[in-house]
């Protein structure tokens, strides 16, 4: 049966179904000998001389005149649709179908699908990786079947369907149970164009003890921004973080709103929140946004949560630097509290393999569970088994717990599970295919012994809903995979297995710049600082903290320049809060004439509480000295004239700095001020003599008038009587002038 689509002439597929060949154990050397030339990466081409399949029925082909696929550009590719069933027994019916895109740009005149099935047991993790990397060259598995297609033309697909019977495997009755190698050549006139390599199960004999897997998905959110800050606080400080980054993130057509609709359901799968992108979801105005953090608190319930560092900061940001992780207490946005519920032991980070240094901060901060996944921490090569997924690691500031992510199981999971854009129906066959082959080998190495393993996955995985949910009731269905919470792996004991050490130190290029992540913990000392001349410092250190933790942010490491503009923004931010408290500033100089006095300074508090401050003066020269610092309280929305005695040794202009200090510490806690002190302490001197002097004066002048009075002529002749006047008689007015007459 064939079926066309258009786009293409039609033609009737020729079966070619390959002259069957008896099994016989004679022939299993040779294939000994062919499965060891595959494993060293020998380039063998399929033909007909080196192995014979049984018939096998392709059931349907097809040319689509979509060009919309996800195949690579400029090459051919060969997709796994569907394979059925995921494991095969004796007696089963085995279906595959594949799409073949042609990502050229010329027609492939003469295409050609040959399904290949090998009967040998792939017994360890580097076969099954060995025969997944395989190049195109490199042989394929036992012809069974080929098909021939219709041209295919630039740009377009092509299903083929094979229906092959189980028992034409070549496989004995007893046949060890197992991964083997399945593939689908795509030929053109003989030519090889693509090779998928896939697997398929065989469960005839039991299968060994399960494997349990964990799966922990991190739920964390974009860059948050940092609205600008204003030096009028009033009389609360407000946070300036900016959450409208989260409404966009969290629309139904978005990342998270996929990671949450493909996991809510399902509460064995772990989340890493952070709870900073819930609260500021659950305080939205938008309904979205809004819907989105109900379905996170329904889909809490029974399973293992653990609530990252608000804000997701990046651990290695602070290890390098030497700093502690902010504290799990920073405020939310709209001052949401953090389920009590969340575990805050666990430190997610940003690099696949972190350095000691960032496991020593963690373990500092608090958490010691630290996530490593990549090749970090690899069982050392004479461990030929998969470990259970915990190790100890030991820091100067105690022993931190790893839990050591498969990196192939957790590569292989987002692939088969990855959202693609306008796919009418993602295709997780292949991928899952891989997690059976690979959990199967997991399972054999120790068939008796049962042990946990772990799938850590990216901050950036993008599930479809409907490939998870395939995926993980295939899993549940297998009986050596037992899919298992977190919690179980923490309750395991931790085995003792040498493994690969990490790296001392090693700090991605993305990671924040030290010299900006130093100006981020200055501020917040700073801050610190000031917040201890209040009554209730708490409050005033915690504003501070979102805006100090926002730049930090793993979402921030492809973002540089935004993350550069946002640490610039925190720390004005910091400054603001600090200048709460501050030296009301002088209009005019200040003149000390005297050689001792009081200065005054006026203090303003904007906060809501009461600050404890004392007012230091600074001079610039010798010839100002101040005498103490007051102490004194600032009430809440008042200013306080504070005196600063001081005194007077010379004379000149004086340069002074006024600082606040906290008391007792004396620590400088806000900016700094400035005036000028106009020093004349000579004037006081000089004043004093020179109204000694003119008392002098004005005495002297008396003096000097009344001897003047005593010797005029006009006193002796009032005195002297005249001739031919009697002596005797009264004097008479005189002749001629009135006393005071002004003529």
């Amino acid at each position: 049966m064939s079926s066309h689509f258009s786009g293409g002439a039609p033609r009737t597929p020729t079966r070619r179904p390959a002259p069957r060949r008896p099994f016989s154990s004679a022939g299993r050397p040779a294939r000994g000998l062919l499965a060891a030339l595959l494993l060293l990466g020998l380039s063998v081409v399929p033909s007909t001389a080196l192995a014979t399949a049984p018939t096998a029925t392709p059931v349907s082909t097809g040319t689509s005149t979509d060009t919309h696929t996800a195949g690579s550009t400029g090459a051919v590719t060969t997709t796994l649709v569907s394979m059925t069933p995921t494991t095969v027994r004796p007696g089963d019916t085995v279906t595959v179908a594949v799409k073949v895109h042609n990502g050229t740009d010329e027609t492939i005149d003469d295409p050609q699908a040959t399904l290949g099935v090998s009967w040998r047991t792939m017994t360890s993790r580097s076969a099954l990786e060995a025969w997944a990397d395989a190049p195109t060259s490199q042989q394929s598995a036992e012809r069974m079947a080929v098909e021939d297609l219709d041209p295919l033309g630039p740009g377009r697909d092509a299903t083929v369907t094979f229906t092959v019977a189980a028992d034409d495997f070549n496989l004995e009755p007893g046949s060890s149970w197992g991964p083997r190698p399945l593939s689908v050549t795509v030929t053109d006139g003989g030519e090889r164009l693509d090779v998928l390599r896939s697997f398929f199960l065989w469960e005839e004999s039991q299968a060994p003890l399960p494997v349990r897997v964990s799966v922990v998905a991190p739920v964390t959110g974009p860059a948050l921004g940092l609205l600008e800050s204003t030096a009028d606080t009033g009389t609360e400080i407000q946070s300036t973080v900016d959450v409208r980054a989260v409404d966009e993130a969290l629309r139904p057509d978005q990342r998270l709103s996929r990671l949450l609709a493909a996991t809510a359901g399902d509460p064995v799968i772990s989340w890493a929140v952070d709870p900073a992108l819930v609260a500021a979801a659950e305080t939205s105005s938008d309904a979205d946004s809004v819907a989105w953090a109900a379905q996170l608190h329904d889909g809490t319930a029974g399973r293992t949560v653990f609530g990252l560092r608000p804000y997701d900061p990046d651990a290695a940001a602070y290890a390098q630097v030497g700093a502690l992780l902010p504290a799990p207490t920073i405020p939310l946005p709209g001052a949401v509290a953090t389920d009590p519920a969340w575990r805050t032991d666990l430190t997610y980070p940003a690099d696949d393999v972190p350095d000691l240094a960032t496991v020593r901060t963690s373990v500092q901060s608090g958490s010691p569970l630290v996530v490593v996944r990549g090749d970090g921490l690899t069982p050392e090569t004479s461990v030929s088994y998969t470990p259970t997924a915990l190790a100890t690691v030991q820091t100067d500031a105690g022993p931190a717990t790893a839990l050591v992510a498969d990196d192939t199981l957790g590569q292989v999971l987002v692939d088969a599970t990855r959202f693609e854009p306008g796919a009418e129906e993602p295709s997780t066959a292949d991928g899952l295919q891989r997690l059976l082959a690979e959990t199967a080998v997991v399972a054999s190495e120790r068939p008796t012994d049962s042990r946990h393993v772990l799938i850590a996955l990216p901050r950036s995985w993008d599930p479809d809903p409907g490939a998870l949910a395939t995926v993980l009731d295939t899993l549940g269905t297998v009986p050596w995979v037992d899919v298992a919470p977190v919690q179980d792996l923490l309750d395991s004991p931790v085995p003792d297995v040498p493994r690969t050490a990490l790296p001392e130190s090693s700090t991605d290029e993305d990671t924040l710049p030290a010299s900006e992540m130093d100006a981020l913990q200055r501020a917040r000392t700073q801050v610190a600082t000031f917040a201890t001349i209040a009554t209730d410092p708490a409050p005033i250190v915690q504003s501070a903290e979102p805006a100090l933790v926002v730049p930090t942010a793993v979402a921030y490491r492809n973002r540089p320049d935004d993350r550069r503009k946002a640490v610039g923004t925190a720390v004005q931010d910091a400054a603001v809060i600090r200048s709460a408290v501050s030296i009301v500033p002088r209009g005019l100089d200040v003149t000390l004439i005297n050689t001792s006095g009081n200065l005054p300074v006026w203090v303003r508090n904007t906060l809501d509480q009461p600050v404890t401050v004392q007012v230091a003066l600074r001079p610039d020269s010798g010839l100002l000295k101040v005498v103490s610092f007051p102490v004194g309280t600032v009430a809440p929305g008042t200013e306080t004239d504070f005196k600063v005695p001081v005194q007077a040794i010379g004379s000149g202009d004086v340069s002074v700095e006024v600082e606040l200090l906290s008391v007792p510490a004396g620590t400088v806690v806000s900016p700094p001020s400035e005036f000028v002190v106009q020093v004349r302490a000579e004037w006081e001197n000089t004043g004093t003599a020179i109204f000694a002097g003119l008392v002098a004066l004005l005495l002297i002048g008396g003096i000097w008038r009344t001897i003047r009075r005593g010797r005029s002529p006009r006193r002796v002749a009032e005195l002297t009587p005249a001739a031919g006047v009697p002596t005797a008689r009264g004097a008479a007015a005189p002749s001629g002038t009135t006393r005071g007459d002004a003529g």
